[in-house]
């Protein structure tokens, strides 16, 4: 039987549905949150010592503040994000209900999580993107062109209304492992003494980080993006519903294809080199 076209609501313009000022207004609300973590790090009680490889050579009382705060910020951040992502895709199961089951509904259907998601990955992807700049160890050009290309891709997802199934999945439940992983990188950055409850946490946040990643970023991704690749085929190539449901769009699609594959890429990159190595190391350790 062949699918039928509509899929509602129709496109809209969600930025000139003053979608770019709640953008603007979130720049500036994460900005002022982070400045007061920022300023609160400076407080004595609440200071923490780094590991000195972070400090300057023979600097006296260093606290890194610039780092506690972009840590805990980026924290809430994925907590958002990664529960969005895990209540529409697994709880509810919104992202699989509310938009028919088929490749035009997954690519081109209307979902409220979706847009509230990709409102959210654009204001801190940007955020991240800016403030990354003054911070030296995530000022590398790998990580800002991660941010800059999930901020471009929700960007557009959000103002075509395409592909809100996917981000769903990409820029949500892929989040999950980014949860566990902010708690291990503070641990990075600020060392718990070993034996502590602390350090007991961080111990089975770097379990979960490392299972969540398989799930979502390594096995999840893959699954997903093929799903995708066909989906994108059938409207863009085998029946061109693509041009009948978005003109002139379907480009983004493409790109979209393309985002996909090279941050599956760098993910699989990161598992072989960076989180195996991290666990038999973790495990020699214990």
């Amino acid at each position: 039987m062949e699918e039928k076209n509509v899929v509602q609501p129709i496109v809209f313009s969600s930025f000139s549905q003053g979608k770019s000022i709640i953008v603007i207004k979130g720049l500036i609300f994460i900005s002022l949150f982070h400045l007061i973590i920022y300023a609160l790090a400076h407080i004595p009680i609440l200071q923490l010592q780094p590991d000195p490889k972070f400090c300057k050579e023979n600097e006296v009382n260093c606290s890194r503040p610039d780092l506690f705060a972009k840590q805990i910020t980026s924290g809430i951040m994925q907590i958002i994000m990664g529960t969005i992502g895990f209540l529409s895709w697994h709880w509810t199961k919104q992202a699989h209900n509310n938009i028919p089951a088929t490749p035009n509904g997954r690519l081109f259907g209307y979902l409220k999580e979706a847009e509230y998601l990709n409102l959210t990955i654009t204001v801190f992807q940007l955020w991240d993107f800016l403030f990354s700049l003054g911070i030296p160890e995530h000022a590398s050009p790998v990580f800002l062109g991660h941010h800059l290309l999930a901020a471009i891709t929700s960007w557009f997802s959000l103002e075509y209304q395409l592909v809100h199934h996917y981000a769903i999945f990409f820029g949500g439940c892929s989040e999950i492992s980014s949860i566990f992983l902010a708690l291990c990188d503070f641990d990075v950055y600020f060392p718990a003494n070993r034996g502590s409850i602390w350090s007991t946490i961080v111990f089975s946040c770097q379990v979960s980080f490392a299972l969540a990643f398989i799930y979502y970023r390594v096995v999840g991704w893959l699954w997903v993006s093929f799903l995708l690749w066909k989906d994108v085929i059938y409207a863009v190539v085998k029946t061109q519903t693509a041009t009948q449901l978005r003109p002139g769009k379907s480009w983004f699609l493409l790109v979209f294809l393309v985002a996909s594959v090279v941050l599956g890429s760098l993910q699989l990159y990161w598992f072989g080199f960076g989180i195996v190595p991290k666990v038999m190391e973790i495990l020699n350790d214990k």
